[in-house]
């Protein structure tokens, strides 16, 4: 970290202090909490979320299983896949990646983990062995898949409603820096207006190529995960909702039983394939997700509020619905005792 100069520190500090969707999402969320007490009220259950996606522990909050989520998605949209239990051995699970044809580069993520954490892009046996032996949960290994387009689609669907509806569509922009045969790597990505705010995971990152100098002309991808807080550029997508579109999704989440709101994380390789519901999801997620085009450039703080406002009225509605339908509430604390667990657990992935 003693690498960046400490005025340039200061100054991307400044910075990150006036855009607002760098901040920590315990201060974004501050209206959204007051929102959430009288929406529980109305609820009759302080954690009526849970009963949004029955498929998913706590609805998809905290600590649900992305293996067991993955497993209910139908195999046509989804990347070649092993699921790598705590008791797998390495051998084990090359075997299976060689017998399911899948080649490098592949991604592992844990099975319980969030806004990236854990998630590696493993580019030869060597590193696989490696992820594998040191595994300590549940893993998913995937194919990488690297086709041109990334985005997230936030679905829902009311129990009551045959036709659910696209709420929030995200184009992820994956930063890289050019070389101009001067500047050293740490130099480009302090330079660029999105590496730069997340410039310590990067010095880790490249630690040992920050000194190297890219010639003039060559293109180094900083981020190959979409994950807004490692500097990837999300953009409002939501030109792109249409009744075409959302049949598309409803076609989908209706082969995923207990599903009724989430986000849907998917690599396309253009939007008329995403039309035609050709594309690979890489990631389903519950009521932890957000419509994540509020973190557009530039875009009104008030205008996220609006909006998170809006999705989580449309949770409200969806998880009462359900537990009118039978679907329990979990308690309070046993929600508390296993989002504190969480936390723990989730250091090992910082």
């Amino acid at each position: 970290m003693n690498a960046v100069p400490t005025l340039k520190r200061l100054h991307i500090w400044l910075q990150r202090l006036v855009r607002w969707e760098f901040w920590p999402w315990q201060i974004v969320y501050v209206p959204v909490a007051v929102l959430w007490f009288f929406l529980a009220i109305r609820a009759r259950g302080w954690v009526f979320f849970s009963a949004a996606n029955p498929c998913m522990r706590f609805g998809g909050l905290v600590a649900y299983s992305k293996t067991d989520v993955t497993k209910l998605v139908p195999d046509e949209y989804l990347p070649k896949t092993v699921f790598v239990e705590v008791s797998d051995s390495s051998s084990e699970i090359i075997a299976k990646v060689k017998n399911m044809e899948m080649q490098f580069p592949l991604i592992i993520k844990p099975d319980m983990g969030e806004r990236g954490k854990g998630v590696k892009i493993l580019r030869t046996e060597d590193e696989l062995t490696q992820s594998v032996d040191t595994a300590k949960e549940r893993m998913l290994l995937q194919v990488y898949e690297d086709l041109p387009m990334e985005l997230g689609v936030m679905y829902s669907r009311h129990p009551n409603e045959q036709k659910g509806r696209i709420t929030s569509i995200v184009l992820k922009d994956f930063p890289s820096v050019t070389g101009d045969g001067k500047s050293t790597l740490l130099e480009l990505i302090l330079a660029n207006q999105r590496t730069r705010f997340s410039y310590k995971i990067h010095v880790k990152r490249f630690a040992g190529r920050l000194n190297d100098v890219l010639a003039v002309g060559e293109k180094l991808r900083i981020v190959n995960i979409g994950n807004h807080m490692l500097g990837t550029t999300f953009l409002n997508g939501n030109h792109l909702i249409s009744a075409d579109l959302e049949t598309v999704f409803d076609n989908l989440s209706k082969r995923i039983p207990g599903f009724h709101i989430g986000r849907f994380d998917l690599r396309t390789a253009s939007i008329d394939a995403l039309k035609q519901g050709r594309f690979k999801v890489i990631e389903v997620n519950g009521v932890n997700s957000e419509p994540c085009h509020i973190f557009h450039p530039g875009r009104s703080i008030f205008l996220a509020w609006r909006d998170l406002f809006k999705h989580w009225k449309r949770i409200a509605d969806i998880s009462i619905a359900n537990h009118e339908n039978g679907v329990p509430y979990a308690s309070f604390s046993e929600i508390r005792a296993e989002i504190r667990r969480h936390n723990r657990e989730g250091a090992k992935h910082d």
